[in-house]
């Protein structure tokens, strides 16, 4: 390049399979997100890339370059030692004229993308007057597989109230055709939903360049006109029809990722200590904390919904927050503090259910071994008993450790033994550690972690 300055700026397209590194001139000056920075010669990317066809545009200032001679090079690396194949294409476009009206090659200004967006255009011939046909495409950008860690269900409406309107008779009279499920992206990243499938509950499998963004909730109904004549038109949402039917008496549901590994399997119930009002009263089941790691297959991870037919596409509405529930006390002191003077701060009992200005109502978690019978044989296990608080906004979280120092709230070291309401808007959960105590091991603790 005998003088960089002559040019507004430079635009480097780079197509890799899966992960790369680029220097100019001996400085590096794009890497892609799933490489390490300092990533050694025979170290294996963090993830695939998500699509190996795509064109990832960088912008590389003028200064980057130099008059003369300039050295490219391209360090690319695989995600592991069994892939077929590498791939790897560059293009760099150097450009001399600001875009729009400004005469000259008559080159627009780039276009960049800074989240996943599907683009629709279509080009105009000056000589005819025509537009040419509309050609669309999906570009992602920063995407991740699914997994438990970012995608969750969110709603299940497995047991809808019967049609009882005339227009909703009209259209079904089927009460299963106004199901429907709600997944939602609990992660900081968006996910890309292509090849992602249930194989037990429903039929269903994500049609490719399906991408989540953070935050953003898809719909999955039974029966598009079912739902339009209950809710009054389709989610906002992305939304798609599935076949088969949810079991109003409780099944398994399993969802699995495009390498068919389970981002969901569990179990859902009709009977106590599931709640009640969804199976077949009007309420949909909701996931209480969405973002708290909480186990889907426990009963006290869900509750119905207050809204009749749930709120697909939406947030549900979950109680009382803390601000509200400590203006009603008139609380001296804040979440941290203990203000009845009993061993439990505020906040906690605002989780419990119970009365931060009353000494005596004081239900701390307790921990008990006792001698049960699991698949027929007897053993000692350590069990959990604390009540919950079902009209709070927050969450109680279970973490278990054998040192005091590293915890865990894997939900596969619990199961719910039983779940007693209170009639006062609590409930008593006992759980217990899956693993029994064995004569002479370890130490065993259990802790609650209120968010």
């Amino acid at each position: 390049i005998p003088d960089p300055s002559q040019f507004l700026r430079f635009t480097l397209r780079l197509k890799y399979d899966d992960a790369a590194a680029l220097y100019l001139n001996g400085s590096e000056v794009i890497r892609t997100p799933n490489l390490p920075s300092g990533a050694t010669f025979d170290q294996y990317a963090n993830s695939t890339t998500s699509s190996e066809d795509a064109w990832s545009d960088y912008t590389i200032p003028i200064t980057a370059f130099r008059a003369g001679s300039n050295n490219i090079a391209v360090e690319v690396h695989q995600a592991s030692g069994t892939s077929s194949d590498m791939r790897m294409d560059l293009v760099l476009r150097g450009e001399t004229t600001a875009g729009g009206g400004g005469g000259g090659d008559n080159i627009s200004d780039p276009l960049f993308l800074t989240e996943p967006a599907r683009l629709r255009a279509r080009a105009y011939n000056n000589d005819t007057g025509e537009w040419s046909a509309l050609n669309e495409a999906l570009f992602t950008l920063d995407t991740e597989p699914a997994g438990n860690g970012n995608l969750v269900i969110a709603e299940m409406h497995y047991h809808p109230a019967d049609p009882a309107t005339p227009e909703e008779i009209a259209i079904s009279n089927d009460r299963d055709d106004y199901e429907f499920l709600e997944l939602l992206n609990i992660g900081s990243r968006a996910i890309d939903l292509t090849g992602v499938r249930f194989s037990a509950g429903v039929n269903f499998s994500f049609p490719d360049n399906t991408v989540l963004s953070p935050g953003e909730r898809v719909v999955l109904l039974r029966n598009q006109l079912a739902y339009e004549v209950r809710y009054g038109g389709l989610p906002a949402t992305q939304w798609f029809e599935y076949s088969g039917r949810l079991s109003n008496d409780g099944e398994s549901i399993i969802l699995l990722a495009a390498d068919s590994v389970a981002v969901h399997s569990f179990s859902y119930n009709d009977q106590p200590p599931w709640p009640a009002a969804a199976d077949g009263e009007g309420p949909s089941l909701v996931l209480v904390n969405p973002t708290s790691d909480s186990d889907p297959g426990l009963a006290v991870s869900w509750a119905a919904s207050r809204a009749r037919g749930g709120s697909p596409g939406t947030p549900e509405a979950f109680g009382t927050d803390y601000a509200a529930w400590s203006l009603d006390y008139n609380l001296a002191g804040g979440p941290g503090n203990d203000d009845d003077s009993d061993g439990i701060s505020n906040f906690l009992e605002f989780l419990y259910g119970s009365r931060p200005d009353l000494a005596s109502d004081a239900p701390g978690p307790r921990i008990d071994v006792e001698n049960l019978e699991i698949d027929g044989v007897i053993k000692n296990y350590l069990v959990l008993t604390y009540r919950q608080n079902l009209n709070a906004s927050g969450a109680l979280t279970v973490e278990i450790s054998s040192d005091l120092v590293t915890w865990s709230s894997d939900p596969n070291l619990i199961e719910l033994l039983t779940q007693v309401d209170n009639g006062d808007g609590t409930v008593t959960v006992r759980l217990r550690l899956v693993s029994p105590v064995s004569p002479g091991g370890g130490p065993y603790f259990a802790r609650l972690r209120g968010d």
